[in-house]
């Protein structure tokens, strides 16, 4: 059993969160594949990154952020 739960309203149900998604043309399927969630206040970041040694610079730039905060 998941502890899943789809919650009406979705990432924007809370108040003062707004989002929007895209397709960028990172999945070959096509599907949409770039989220922007935004908060209208401040609010706790975190992220989770690829393990791999290979990464790009916006991965570096993301995980630096993080960590300056």
């Amino acid at each position: 059993m998941s502890d899943w739960q789809v919650i009406s309203g979705g990432v924007t149900a809370p108040k003062g969160y707004r989002a929007s998604g895209i397709t960028a043309g990172l999945k070959p399927s096509g599907l949409p594949d770039l989220t922007l969630i935004l908060s209208e206040v401040d609010a706790i970041a975190a992220g989770v990154f690829t393990t791999s040694t290979a990464r790009a610079a916006c991965v570096h730039y993301c995980r630096t952020r993080l960590q300056t905060k």
